[in-house]
């Protein structure tokens, strides 16, 4: 079996209301996290290069910064995703 499975949240020793809280704090902390790319992104745009460097190296950096979990998260209150 993989080391790296979904379990549930009770198998962590996560409760209701560690997941209550969580949902309470996750958009927050997803808000903060866009508005520390955006920051970088300005700095990117604001940086040295051509208009066309600078364009498709922030094209490629958000295409990769969507993936990330800070941006999407799956998430679900019965089971907790790795």
């Amino acid at each position: 079996m993989s080391k790296w499975r979904n379990m549930t949240m009770s198998e962590y020793g996560f409760t209701k209301k560690d997941w209550v809280l969580f949902r309470e704090k996750i958009a927050d902390w997803q808000e903060a996290y866009m508005d520390k790319l955006n920051k970088e992104y300005i700095e990117l745009l604001n940086g040295e290069g051509t208009p066309s460097e600078k364009f498709w190296t922030l094209e490629e950096r958000i295409r990769n910064d969507k993936k990330d979990t800070g941006v999407q998260l799956r998430m679900s209150r019965s089971v907790y995703y790795l």
